[in-house]
């Protein structure tokens, strides 16, 4: 005697986002990624040179007949720039890992214990 098989129910489904493993990255994450890219391709001067300057003034010591030259702000506002381009870099790359488009403080935490360990 053969018996017939009995149709299971069908099982509820959950919706596909509520899940942590299978959410997907955020959709404006390429985006800003993007943007990152142009924007380091890019000669655009993130931090106005006034500013630059005038840490310039507070930092250094006074004396006369010395100056700072142009060239020479142009340098240090380079170096800030690119230094704050790859730590947000960074930052958005740890946040991204996790799953998340905005930055939390455990993403710079993060970065800061990677980089010492890099020396």
């Amino acid at each position: 005697m053969v018996r017939a098989k009995q149709a299971k129910p069908p099982a509820a489904q959950k919706p596909p986002g509520n899940s942590p493993k299978s959410r997907p990255p955020p959709s404006e994450s390429p985006a800003l990624w993007k943007k990152l890219r142009l924007r380091r391709k890019k000669a655009s001067n993130l931090l106005p040179a006034t500013s630059i300057r005038e840490l310039l003034k507070r930092f250094s010591v006074p004396r006369v007949g010395f100056g700072v030259q142009g060239a020479a702000v142009a340098a240090l506002r380079e170096g800030c720039e690119a230094h704050l381009v790859d730590l947000l870099e960074e930052w958005g790359l740890c946040a991204l890992h996790a799953g998340r488009a905005a930055v939390q403080t455990a993403d710079v935490s993060l970065v800061r214990c990677i980089r010492m360990k890099r020396g």
